[in-house]
């Protein structure tokens, strides 16, 4: 009973600073004190160690490698012009724009992540928005296109989200077999996070730009961005080279993180040899603590597994799965995205992992789980850590979105993204 009692104490004193973040503290060093707490009392044996770092290493290593190559592309200008050819054709259409804008964040998420999605787009539309002379609602507007798709777009592939490779990791998943099942019900999410965006917020876009406004500005020509031509095509290259390696992982028998490290470290070595990119800006905007943050994080929430402090959420699955194929989609993938949303997505990933594998039978599952993870996190600030930090950038910038208009929106614009996600998965589950 003490272990039990310590474990969830553990956790909640762990996740209440990682929300609170007091004084900027990075996030892995909240976590590693309670991780080593436990280690250090017994609570947890250090094999229970050695057996999570081999559920977290692929997919921390290849969220590194994917963060260092959107780092150098961006260095080079690769989004800042591709953002601007979208500015430059819409920017008196602002509903197009507003498309345009997410559709990119969308697929940025798609084939890099969702943290980089956060770091690279959401100053860029900050900026804007600005310069457009946009009032408050309509640039949350546009903000919230970037902060909302970043996630809601980040189950389609086994590279958009460090959750996607804990399970693809944890239930032997490929790129490919993660693909075949997650690419249609990605794409639906995507499709109905913009519907839902323009539903919610095309009058509010539509009465700003009736406003009297100042003389548009002129938007900087996008080739102006590019630093380095050379390393700009290279990026191409490398870019192509990266996805048919993630194709072909399973038949070379090499993990995803090797690829993404791979074509990262030769991307940065161009961009260096060009002086195209600062290397250390590179290392800076890499989240190398993110190891020991995956790492403390999962010990924690693996301990209250083994004090059996999350015993209750396998019995919750079990009905679901009795009853067929809509109860396990709807049903499954509303309590993940309650997990997700409470407990925040990177320890909610283990949670769910271990409680489906303990199940009769797994079924769609891990898919649905994926879906809560990615599309339900949403509901709530806390939900996933591309939310946390699209906010703090948000504050940063003097744009305040406290946690009552948060999570008004979140379920305005998360439900019905969540409910036609789940709808996706369920049809092509049926087929």
């Amino acid at each position: 009973m003490i272990l039990l009692l310590l474990s969830i104490l553990v956790f909640a004193v762990t996740l209440i600073l990682i929300i609170l973040r007091p004084k900027g503290i990075n996030e892995a060093f909240l976590a590693m004190p309670g991780a080593l707490l436990l280690l250090a009392t017994g609570s947890l044996a250090w094999e229970d160690a050695g057996y999570i770092w081999q559920v977290v290493w692929n997919a921390t290593l290849s969220l590194i490698g994917i963060m260092v190559l959107t780092a150098v592309m961006d260095g080079n200008g690769f989004f800042r012009w591709a953002s601007l050819h979208i500015v430059r054709k819409f920017h008196e259409r602002r509903l197009l724009l507003l498309t345009g804008l997410a559709l990119f964040s969308c697929l940025v998420t798609t084939f890099f992540n969702n943290d980089g999605t956060i770091l690279i787009m959401t100053p860029i539309v900050l900026e804007v928005t600005a310069l457009l002379g946009m009032g408050k609602s309509a640039r949350i507007a546009f903000l919230l296109s970037v902060g909302l798709i970043a996630d809601t777009a980040s189950g389609t592939l086994m590279v958009s989200n460090l959750t996607n490779i804990l399970t693809a990791d944890y239930f032997g998943m490929s790129f490919g077999d993660y693909a075949r099942h997650m690419v249609f019900p990605g794409l639906a999410a995507s499709a109905a996070t913009v519907a839902v965006l323009l539903l919610v917020f095309g009058r509010t876009i539509r009465r700003d730009a009736l406003n009297p406004k100042p003389r548009l500005p002129q938007f900087p020509v996008p080739r102006t961005a590019i630093v380095n031509p050379v390393v700009f095509r290279l990026s191409w290259v490398v870019f192509l080279l990266i996805l048919i390696g993630y194709f072909g992982s399973e038949t070379l028998d090499v993990p995803v993180s090797f690829i993404a490290c791979g074509g990262a470290l030769l991307l940065w070595a161009a961009g260096a040899a060009t002086q195209s990119v600062r290397s250390a800006d590179i290392v800076r905007r890499t989240p190398w603590l993110i190891v020991a943050f995956a790492l403390a994080m999962n010990l924690i929430v693996y301990n209250m597994y083994v004090h059996g402090a999350v015993d209750w959420f396998p019995d919750l699955l079990q009905p679901l799965a009795d009853r067929g194929l809509a109860s396990s989609v709807f049903g499954a993938g509303t309590l993940f995205s309650l997990l997700a949303a409470v407990f925040n997505n990177l320890p909610a990933v283990l949670i769910s992992s271990l409680s489906i594998s303990s199940l009769n039978e797994i079924g769609v599952f891990p898919f649905a789980s994926l879906i809560g993870m990615s599309v339900g996190a949403k509901l709530t600030p806390i939900g996933s850590l591309a939310t946390m930090l699209w906010l703090a950038i948000l504050r940063r910038d003097g744009v305040h979105i406290g946690w009552g208009q948060y999570m008004k929106y979140g379920f305005l614009l998360t439900l019905p993204v969540l409910l036609v996600t789940l709808g996706a998965l369920w049809l092509q589950s049926l087929l």
